[in-house]
């Protein structure tokens, strides 16, 4: 899964609406919709909406008015049209929750590159306000991760190899200074340290979830969840360790995922890597054709 986010200084929100609306492939007609007093049907509608809330804003030099987004599958030749369709727009509206919840949004899902996608017109100022709202590189980063994992676990139907947890994976335990001092002055490692290592190798020799929980299980220690939170208990000790806390909840959720997509094909690094810049390559010329 590819997302891009384009931002428009102008408020060309009729030349979006019908750049967005036009035909693109085989598709059942509905639009995503979301805090509009629309279904979206009618564009002229729909754009006019979106102009009425931009004038709220206040005018200032080099402000976006909008943005023009997108949510790109792999290629699903093993799903009908219709269920990849419901999938995107089951996507958009989880991305749309955490991206943008308070502002105007509305698209479409185009069928006419081998990439299934959905357009997003999304609103720079939330319903009715006088200011813009502001996403930094770093959110939209999480907001990307969090789509993703949520694709994993909802919607596991849908074949493709993780990109932005894939590629943003930090595996280092958080050390407090009084433990680093400890380390430095001993030049051992802490136990925690012993913990991660032991943990790590669990974790990335596995298979699925299950070998992990085993393998772990004979070192001396238990998988356990506690609400969204996921760690290990010291069998021996009875101490508990957040996975977070040791840098390695990217490892587990990367063996959820695959247990979700069992069905899916492997792709190796290097296959997702090329996945990933032809699904760019396909998407970044849609900015150019709508203008």
């Amino acid at each position: 899964m590819i997302i891009k986010s384009m931002s428009r200084k102008a408020p060309t929100f009729a030349q979006l609406v019908d750049y967005i609306g036009r035909s693109s492939g085989p598709a059942s007609g509905t639009a995503f919709v979301r805090n509009l007093y629309s279904d979206g049907h009618n564009r002229a509608e729909v754009a006019t909406q979106f102009l009425e809330n931009y004038r709220y804003l206040p005018k200032r030099k080099g402000g976006n008015a909008l943005y023009h987004e997108l949510v790109a599958l792999e290629p699903q030749p093993h799903l009908a049209l219709e269920e990849v369709e419901a999938a995107l727009y089951e996507l958009a509206e989880q991305y749309c929750q955490k991206r943008a919840p308070h502002q105007l949004a509305w698209g479409r899902v185009h069928h006419d590159t081998d990439f299934p996608h959905i357009h997003l017109m999304i609103s720079a100022n939330a319903v009715r306000s006088d200011r813009r709202v502001r996403m930094d590189r770093s959110y939209f980063a999480n907001v990307k991760r969090d789509l993703e994992r949520w694709q994993a676990e909802h919607l596991p139907e849908l074949k493709g190899q993780s990109v932005y947890n894939r590629q943003t994976e930090k595996e280092t335990p958080q050390q407090p200074i009084q433990e680093g001092e400890m380390v430095r002055r001993t030049k051992s490692p802490s136990r925690k340290q012993k913990v991660f290592e032991t943990v790590r190798e669990s974790l990335s020799n596995a298979r699925n979830q299950s070998q992990a929980e085993k393998t772990l299980r004979m070192a001396g220690f238990e998988l356990y969840q506690r609400g969204q939170n996921w760690g290990v208990l010291d069998l021996n000790s009875g101490r508990r360790y957040r996975l977070q806390t040791l840098g390695l909840q990217p490892s587990l959720d990367r063996l959820i995922a695959r247990d979700h997509n069992r069905s899916a094909p492997h792709v190796d690094d290097r296959a997702a890597d090329l996945l990933a810049a032809r699904a760019n390559e396909v998407i970044g010329r849609f900015d150019r054709d709508d203008r």
